[in-house]
């Protein structure tokens, strides 16, 4: 990443376009706090976040969904202890877990995101579409002010995408900051508000997507960036 400037609004989806490998992992990785930053600023609300944990981000508001989904599930774990991966501490009752509290959270979260699962379901035995549920219900349970969403819909099938892409709009309607990184021009389009492209590791343009075309992003991803 080199001299990257992002700043996404309350009630917003900032789409970030780009082909594979050109930055977009890497932005993703560092406004969740998985790696740091040589230098530069992450800020929500006003609250300095560089060099913080990925448990300082969550404390702070920012949710992550990872391109990968199986790096953020423990596969042989139940669908409820997945579900609460990120707030176990939320659970305890001095130094065990309150298992009747888990069961209780998985079900409500099963419900509400029409999860095809139990609760005590090892999560590894469900299917991708399945599988991104679990993770979107962990992420947006918790109400979070930003949400890094990074190709959230990629292998999913049509029924599935069309539920990740409903549950994206439906917290920018709450209010919460969405960055979206795909590299599906026609997810970008339809969701995004504006749409920012990144060619090798910078920002190639930025624009609101009423000024948007393919032609347009397509030039800019291929490091036209005259055609701004």
């Amino acid at each position: 990443l080199k001299d990257v400037t992002v700043s996404v609004r309350a009630g917003e989806i900032v789409g970030v376009a780009g082909v594979s490998g050109n930055g977009q992992s890497e932005l993703a990785a560092a406004l969740s706090g998985m790696e740091s930053l040589d230098s530069g600023s992450i800020k929500v609300d006003g609250d300095e976040l560089r060099g913080a944990s990925p448990a300082r981000f969550v404390a702070a508001g920012v949710g992550r969904i990872a391109e990968d989904r199986h790096i953020n599930i423990v596969g042989d774990f139940s669908v409820a202890y997945n579900l609460a991966l990120e707030h176990l501490d939320e659970f305890r009752r001095g130094p065990v877990l309150d298992e009747r509290r888990l069961r209780s959270h998985a079900e409500e979260l099963i419900a509400r995101f029409a999860i095809k699962a139990k609760p005590d379901d090892r999560i590894r035995t469900l299917s991708g579409g399945n599988i991104q549920k679990v993770l979107l219900a962990r992420v947006l349970a918790g109400d979070p002010k930003v949400i890094v969403a990074s190709q959230p819909t990629r292998g999913l099938d049509v029924g599935a995408t069309d539920f990740v892409r409903r549950q994206l709009i439906e917290q920018r309607h709450r209010g919460a900051a969405v960055l979206l990184l795909s590299e599906d021009l026609d997810e970008i389009l339809a969701l995004s508000d504006r749409i920012v492209v990144m060619y090798e590791g910078e920002v190639a343009g930025e624009f609101a997507r009423r000024d948007a075309d393919v032609d347009r992003l397509g030039l800019l991803m291929a490091g036209m960036r005259e055609a701004v």
